[in-house]
């Protein structure tokens, strides 16, 4: 099976060498390709292609690529994704908690620099 999500020219006009709004038209097109996946897979089941109107087979074209589903289930795709890399980062133990919890009454206490007295007054 071919993923029609996949094909992609990087030198779009086929001059040799790759501009600046090609650069700029790659990005954008790794930046859809979750959704762009998505719809292929969903536009190759029979059913689902019929319910939602699915066009993301070689049989009927493919049209579906830049609607709004695609979007959308993309956005969820990037939101979901931003949603698990900060929550497994806020909740990542440090080295500094470690030993915290760690200590008790009798270890000696971190060394906080020098002590100042105060000067008589």
């Amino acid at each position: 099976m071919e993923l029609q999500a996949l094909n992609y020219v990087l030198d779009i006009d086929g001059d040799g060498q790759i501009a600046g709004w090609e650069a700029i038209h790659a990005i954008k097109w790794g930046f859809s390709l979750p959704g762009r996946l998505i719809i292929e897979g969903l536009g190759n089941i029979p059913l689902v292609a019929e319910t939602l109107g699915i066009q993301a087979s070689a049989a009927t074209g493919y049209a579906s690529f830049n609607s709004l589903l695609a979007t959308v289930l993309n956005l969820l795709f990037w939101v979901i994704l931003f949603l698990l890399i900060t929550h497994i980062g806020a909740h990542g133990k440090t080295a500094e908690t470690d030993a915290e919890a760690t200590e008790t009454p009798d270890s000696p206490q971190r060394y906080r620099g020098p002590r100042v007295s105060k000067p008589p007054m």
